[in-house]
């Protein structure tokens, strides 16, 4: 949503117009709170660790919450089950998060597609040497910014 407002300033004989513009950007039309909440995940990657014994596996999901720009994230490496969240900001577009594979075995990159359709690396999940590691590979945010034209 763009609002823009203009206001014409004139006082007695003087002939000049003094233009004050400020524009407002909002991302206000996405709801914070969802009508209703997917039960099934809306994005899933998983690989098998390779065992003789066992059928153990790298598994990554991520749900719905009832806020629209909030999600879990759940993540299972072998017997290990953990859960995080992740927030997505708002680009005044339904959010819409992804999982891609790593570079490296037994990693997923978390991300999210932003208002260009393109894939944003948002954290990075890996298992190596039994250790389940979560890092964050950039921060986002949206901000608000007025500009005023004379």
């Amino acid at each position: 949503m763009l609002i823009l407002s203009a206001a014409c300033n004139q006082s007695g004989n003087d002939t000049n117009t003094a233009h004050d513009t400020t524009t407002l950007i909002s991302y206000d039309t996405i709801p914070e709170i969802r009508k209703s909440v997917k039960q099934n995940a809306v994005a899933e990657y998983s690989e098998p660790i390779s065992d003789q014994l066992n059928d153990w596996k790298f598994a990554v999901s991520i749900y719905e919450t009832e806020r629209t720009f909030h999600f879990t994230v759940r993540i299972q490496a072998k017997e290990v089950r953990v859960s995080d969240s992740l927030n997505i900001p708002n680009f005044g577009i339904q959010p819409r998060p992804d999982i891609k594979k790593g570079k490296e075995p037994l990693t997923c990159i978390i991300g999210f597609y932003d208002t260009k359709n393109v894939f944003r690396e948002y954290r990075k999940v890996s298992f190596k040497d039994d250790r389940l590691h979560i890092s964050t590979l950039n921060t986002y945010s949206v901000g608000a910014y007025r500009t005023k034209i004379k």
